[in-house]
This record gives C-alpha cells, sequence and structure tokens, in this order.
C-alpha cells in the first residue's frame, strides 16, 4: 500500500508560544509513526514535554522493528505509559507543571491503530464520511459522547478548552485506541486548534478540493482567519490504490 502524506504546524494568532509539537516518521520496515502532543495551556512548562516526548518518541520509533502488529501495538501502549510516569516525576522533582495531550498514529502495512490521551483527534474519511477514530478527553468531548449536546453547542460551549486527563497529570490515566483495516481514502490527525475552529464538512471540503501540502496549508490559513486561537498541528495522509510503495 502506498500512502502520500504532509505535515504541519503553525503557532496561531492569539498565544505568545507554541506549546504544539508534531512529528511524521518511518521505521527501517516501512511502517509510519504520527505523533502529536499538545501542551497544556495552564502548564508552565508545557512546551518541554510536548517537544520532548515527540522527539523521543520519533526517534525510538526509527530504530525499532516490529515482528508484528500486535507487537507494534504492545510497544506504543508501553511509550506512552512511560512518558506518563517520566514527565510525573520530572513536574514533581522541579515543582513545575508540564502536562500534554498525546496522539499517536501507526499505519501498518493495511492496519491503522490510533492511541490517544487528551484532545488532540484522528479522523479517517472515505466518500466524503468523516468517522472519529480517537477518543475526546475534554469535558466538551465526554457530553458529547453521551449525547448530552449537539455538535452545534460543543463547538459554542464555553468549557471546549478543558481537558478532562492528559499525559503528566496523573499516575492513573486511560489510554483510548482503536484497531482499524485499511479502508479510508485519508486519514488526518490534529491538534484542538483546528477541531475547535473548522467544522468536520470544512476539513472534508478542502481535503478534497486540493492536494496533501496546499489542503494542510489552507486548513490552517482558515483555522487563523477564523480567530486562531490556539497552535494548529496537523498530519494529513492519503491512501493510493493500486501504487506501490511508500512515498
Amino acid at each position: 500500500m502506498s500512502v502520500a502524506y504532509f505535515y504541519s504546524n503553525n503557532i496561531g494568532l492569539k498565544k505568545q508560544k507554541n506549546e504544539d509539537a508534531i512529528i511524521v516518521k518511518k521505521n527501517s520496515q516501512g511502517y509510519i509513526l504520527s505523533v502529536i502532543c499538545d501542551g497544556v495551556s495552564s502548564h508552565d512548562n508545557s512546551l518541554f514535554s510536548s517537544n520532548y516526548i515527540t522527539k523521543k518518541l520519533s526517534k525510538l520509533w526509527v530504530n525499532t522493528k516490529f515482528s508484528s502488529y500486535e507487537n507494534m501495538k504492545t510497544w506504543v501502549l508501553e511509550k506512552i505509559n512511560h512518558f506518563n510516569d517520566e514527565i510525573l516525576d520530572k513536574s514533581i522533582k522541579s515543582n513545575i507543571q508540564m502536562g500534554t495531550t498525546i496522539l499517536i498514529t501507526v499505519i501498518y502495512d493495511k492496519k491503522i491503530f490510533t492511541a490517544n490521551v487528551g484532545d488532540s483527534l484522528s479522523f479517517g474519511i472515505v466518500d466524503r464520511n468523516i468517522e472519529l477514530l480517537s477518543s475526546d478527553d475534554s469535558f466538551v468531548g465526554v457530553l458529547l459522547n453521551a449525547g448530552a449536546i449537539t455538535e452545534y453547542e460543543a463547538s459554542k460551549h464555553p468549557k471546549k478548552h478543558f481537558l478532562t486527563q492528559a499525559l503528566g497529570v496523573s499516575e492513573n490515566i486511560k489510554i483510548h485506541y482503536k484497531n482499524e483495516i485499511d479502508r479510508f481514502e485519508y486519514i488526518i490527525n490534529c491538534s484542538d486548534g483546528l477541531t475547535t475552529m473548522l467544522s468536520k464538512k470544512e476539513i472534508v471540503d478542502i481535503i478534497y478540493k486540493n492536494e496533501l501540502k496546499i489542503a494542510v496549508e489552507k486548513l490552517i490559513k482558515l483555522a487563523n482567519e477564523k480567530g486562531g486561537v490556539d497552535n494548529i498541528s496537523i498530519s494529513l495522509f492519503k491512501f493510493l490504490r493500486g501504487v506501490e510503495g511508500v512515498k
């Protein structure tokens, strides 16, 4: 299976610093890892945690080989737990809070694995239908998942930026993860700087009308035109059927 991708990161218009970190890497077997970490703004050293985890995880990925899909899944979940413990320990020892969300997406042959803690999200898109592949650990995400509010109400909710969990905050985290077969045309991973500004329809329309690089740039541009209240990170993947190799 051939996969084309592009990723980018933008500070937005309202933030004084960029607390997002993003990377896409292949290991020697050709398996693709996407990582997005969005530092918790209310924490003093969230920029460190997001960058530290992203850089270290991508380096580990490049130098690791997997015997099976299940082996890869176990590795990812162990690393998320490890980073939670490590960031929490650094926070306690330094008496400086440094929490972050994490979203991992792996493209492994014809399988897709997503794992997340926090409100950075992954979506699969096919035939212009968009499907959430991760879980939204925000106060509004919990209400939306329970059917207590509509998507429109969620977009206007005053607590839409409140997190229910993040890495480096508590010893006990719940990692959401999902296994998928290759059935999508696109996968988009993003921090909430995109999803709080743009509707799903706007995201899908831009993706289908443009090449990957231009689509990502236009998504960031539109999010900023609508206010750019947060940092914006996006990795966008397109599955090229019947084409050999990975791009």
